[in-house]
């Protein structure tokens, strides 16, 4: 049963005892925040865990980055596969992140079938500015757990594709991990080859130290 709930109750500050655990959300009370108005896109958040985490803004090399993966897919598979920026997917771990890019099987995600969940998910992509520490963290946790068969970070930093495949659902991490540097290629086993330079945004855009 849904329940309803008010913003007050959101956001009230109460005194707990040292002992008490945070409040954890389940993906049906967080969908019904969302869909009362309690929760907005200027919030901010993405649920992990069941905990309501803040998201970082978008800088400019990473709305570069972004924009040529977005390009790049599409020029590669056109329109047979859905491609989705910034927006939720569902996982059952109580979680439902807004990963930076995902290919997922071809449907219209919307009221009737939600989210792309974990069996709809071809790729999953994290583009890593001022994130690095979250994605390869909880962020992996949670799509290996998922099952997410092959996950990236492209991590603007230190310029290079971070390529994780083969997910253990029982402890949460990929069994195969592998870094590739801005002049490298490398094999993907959903898209075949890519060029880490092609994802990448021009050199000349300045990435703060994280």
């Amino acid at each position: 049963m849904t329940t309803p709930i008010t913003r007050g109750e959101l956001f009230r500050v109460t005194t707990a005892p040292a002992e008490a655990r945070p409040l954890l959300w389940t993906l049906e009370r967080y969908h019904n925040a969302i869909e009362c108005g309690v929760l907005t896109t200027e919030d901010r958040v993405e649920l992990l865990f069941g905990h309501l985490i803040p998201k970082m803004p978008t800088g400019e090399p990473h709305a570069v980055c972004l924009s040529q993966l977005y390009e790049l897919s599409y020029d590669r598979f056109g329109k047979q596969y859905t491609y989705r920026a910034q927006d939720p997917v569902t996982l059952p771990n109580q979680s439902e992140p807004e990963p930076d890019f995902v290919i997922a099987r071809r449907k219209v995600y919307g009221k009737a079938v939600g989210h792309p969940k974990q069996d709809d998910i071809l790729l999953l992509v994290e583009i890593s500015q001022k994130t690095l520490i979250y994605d390869r963290g909880d962020k992996l946790r949670s799509y290996a757990l998922a099952g997410i068969a092959e996950y990236w970070i492209i991590n603007l930093q230190h310029r290079q594709v971070e390529v994780h495949l083969d997910p253990d659902t029982t402890v949460g991490d990929y069994r195969r991990t592998t870094i590739y540097g801005e002049q490298e290629q490398f094999e993907s086993p959903f898209g075949g080859s890519f060029t880490v330079l092609d994802l990448l945004p021009p050199s000349d855009q300045v990435i703060t130290e994280e």
